[in-house]
């Protein structure tokens, strides 16, 4: 027992020295690169406040989604700002800036939400993104529905792949997948394909289906443009498609 919390405490020792090290890297350099390893750092954080969040929203009609946007939003500004020579811990900090930007933008966002919600600008973005062969006149029509339609079903596969409902009786989070035993199962290993990417595919993917980022917003978080995000997006996907294809059991039907 004394040899498994050595271990345990060694580790958390090794996971502290890693993040200051990430810290120091922001804050003296302003490395591009730390700042993205914090913030996915951070981002299960972000991820149980937008649950808790939503699980007490009352007569808001607001989906998950907003909430999760919000509260990433929110922590990407809690990152940027934060200044460890303070002496307060990050999560002491971040949490307030959390909450602070999904409670600030709710009643504006559900006053407009019916006519324009996150998840439908969101799949907009997604087929503007698939659509590219044919402002440019691609031969290939039948080719180029086929890849919309793929990439479709991946869409309706990962989103919200990460979302976590609450549950108040028991006041824990339990991820929402799809009922049936073959589609978790699909999405599971659908989830180790995008472990897989590389990774400037992989950030985009998870910022825009787990995390419900729009382009625009994972651009300025990435430094490039918002149509460089659109082609990273496209590669992604075409990526995971021939990785599905190799692993020869992930069939989406379509």
């Amino acid at each position: 027992m004394a040899t498994e919390r050595s271990a345990a405490d060694d580790a958390d020792g090794d996971l502290h020295a890693q993040e200051q090290r990430l810290w120091h890297e922001f804050v003296e350099r302003r490395d591009p690169d730390a700042r993205n390893r914090l913030i996915e750092r951070y981002l299960p954080l972000c991820r149980t406040l937008a649950a808790s969040l939503y699980a007490r929203r009352g007569g808001v009609a607001v989906e998950f989604m907003d909430y999760l946007q919000l509260a990433t939003v929110g922590l990407i500004e809690a990152v940027d700002r934060f200044d460890p020579g303070r002496g307060i811990s990050f999560e002491a900090f971040a949490v307030h800036r959390i909450r602070g930007s999904v409670l600030n933008s709710l009643e504006a966002l559900s006053e407009t939400y019916e006519q324009s919600s996150l998840r439908k600008r969101l799949r907009q973005e997604r087929l503007e993104s698939l659509q590219r062969g044919w402002a440019a006149g691609k031969v290939d029509l039948f080719g180029e529905l086929a890849d919309v339609a793929v990439g479709f079903a991946l869409s309706y596969m990962l989103d919200g792949s990460g979302m976590l409902w609450a549950d108040d009786a028991q006041n824990y989070y339990r991820q929402d997948f799809y009922h049936s035993a073959e589609v978790r199962q699909l999405r599971e290993l659908l989830g180790r394909l995008v472990d897989a990417l590389p990774e400037q595919e992989r950030r985009v993917i998870r910022y825009h289906y787990y995390q419900g980022l729009e382009f625009r917003e994972i651009a300025d978080l990435l430094g490039l443009t918002k149509g460089r995000i659109s082609q990273i997006h496209r590669q992604a996907l075409q990526l995971i498609k021939e990785a599905r294809a190799a692993a020869g059991n992930f069939n989406i039907s379509l």
